[in-house]
């Protein structure tokens, strides 16, 4: 990276139209959101796919970080800080492997969940592309989108809470958000297993059914292990000023 585009990319950043942080506990959902004009992660995932439109979207991520990594060293160059020494400490593990946090029940029940809505959407995909039935479609591309963030904000979440990265209680946490994230996911998904389970779309008493009470048992156990995490106020997405105007 030259100095002009780090240069421009700072501009970019400190411009005071963007919402700070907004893509942190968004769902991702680009092509849904008014708030796209907005968010820096946005802006520069778009620059990168305009170079190359073929690009895929591991590679957008990849080239993301290593524009991330690119600019760190141009920091630290003109601040003359070591890049090795600041890499280290960042990416240095935490005291406790995070990893034992797999086996958290709750962990567990998401990644059960998980497995079966994604195989699910995947065989469903093609089938309710070809009836064209726009409302079962749009159930189905709902329940794959979250099949596996619901899981991964959960596992951040409960990392989060147990490591104590924050203080217990304190609402603006991101173990907090996290959660709210993965609640606001799990209402979305229960009512997409509900439309495929409406008279005529699916049977009732299969894997719908089963996924859905699957989800019911995560929204309650989510709701008690983080009582605070629907009162997170999100960025931009859940704050009034930003709703009334958008743009």
């Amino acid at each position: 990276m030259d100095p002009a585009e780090f240069d421009r990319l700072v501009a970019r950043a400190r411009n005071p139209r963007l919402i700070p942080g907004i893509y942190n506990y968004c769902d991702g959902r680009c092509l849904r959101c008014p708030f796209t004009e907005r968010c820096l992660t946005y802006l520069d995932n778009q620059d990168l796919l305009s170079e190359d439109s073929d690009r895929s979207v591991g590679d957008t991520v990849g080239e993301s970080l290593q524009r991330t990594m690119e600019m760190l060293a141009e920091v630290a160059k003109r601040e003359g800080v070591s890049i090795e020494a600041v890499t280290e400490e960042a990416l240095a593990p935490s005291s406790e492997d995070l990893g034992k946090y797999r086996s958290d029940p709750l962990a567990v029940r998401a990644r059960e969940y998980a497995h079966l809505a994604w195989r699910v959407g995947r065989a469903l995909a093609p089938l309710v592309e070809a009836r064209g039935d726009a409302g079962v479609i749009e159930a189905v591309e709902t329940i794959e989108w979250f099949s596996s963030m619901i899981s991964a904000k959960l596992y951040r979440a409960i990392c989060g809470q147990a490591e104590a990265w924050e203080p217990a209680g304190e609402t603006q946490s991101d173990c907090n958000g996290s959660a709210k994230v993965a609640l606001l996911g799990i209402i979305e998904s229960r009512r997409a297993w509900d439309v495929l389970m409406e008279t005529g779309r699916a049977t009732a008493n299969g894997v719908p059914a089963q996924a859905a009470a699957m989800l019911q048992t995560l929204e309650v156990t989510v709701r008690i292990r983080f009582p605070l995490a629907m009162e997170f106020v999100r960025p931009g997405l859940d704050e009034p000023e930003y709703k009334k105007s958008p743009a």
